[in-house]
């Protein structure tokens, strides 16, 4: 690996590969959902909706989680970086 490089945290990668994931079964149920409809198929496709259901709630779950795991990390006793940040750069143009 090279010195400058980052590697993604965990969760990162955890929520990158869900929505990589999720994407392709979508992709794929669609297209069987196409080919069902051209073959001229005459029952339903609940099995594969379904899916594509679930696979949203599941990324919508994990994103939720993700994010609110980045908004816990980017706090310092209850204040978020940019406010402190804010604070403090208001402070410096007030001594100046």
């Amino acid at each position: 690996m090279k010195a400058g490089k980052k590697r993604l945290s965990c969760s990162k990668r955890l929520a990158v590969g869900v929505l990589i994931f999720d994407a392709l079964a979508t992709i794929y149920c669609l297209a069987l959902c196409t080919l069902s409809i051209l073959r001229n198929y005459t029952g339903g496709l609940p099995y594969l909706t379904a899916l594509i259901a679930f696979l949203q709630a599941m990324t919508g779950l994990v994103l939720n989680a993700y994010y609110q795991k980045a908004k816990a990390e980017n706090t310092c006793g209850g204040i978020t970086y940019e406010t402190t940040l804010a604070n403090i750069k208001q402070k410096e143009g007030a001594t100046i």
